[in-house]
């Protein structure tokens, strides 16, 4: 195997183990649902700085924001249910932000 071929994989076998550690840290831990912001207020806040909002889901207590940014690109975005602050977010490439 060359050197370069010997890295790649390397670095491959690295992601996927971090992978795991990076999905739990997009976990939301508020379970009172009460204290979550609307769907609506959530989309509102989202428009006015630029996104175009196609589907609001909740995934492992989190919202999940799916749409467009500003530059037309499609996103993914996973939100603090009560705050609205992003937890994590990725965009059409794939690649966090």
């Amino acid at each position: 195997m060359r050197p370069m071929s010997k890295l790649l994989m390397s670095a491959a076998a690295v992601m996927m183990l971090a992978a795991p550690a990076f999905a739990e840290e997009m976990k939301c831990d508020v379970p009172d649902q009460t204290t979550w912001m609307s769907q609506d207020d959530l989309t509102a806040m989202y428009v006015e700085q630029g996104y175009d909002v196609k589907n609001i889901k909740i995934d492992e207590g989190c919202y999940e924001i799916y749409g467009l940014d500003a530059n037309g690109e499609r996103v993914e975005i996973y939100v603090d249910p009560v705050t609205g602050e992003p937890v994590d977010a990725m965009s059409e490439e794939g690649s966090d932000s």
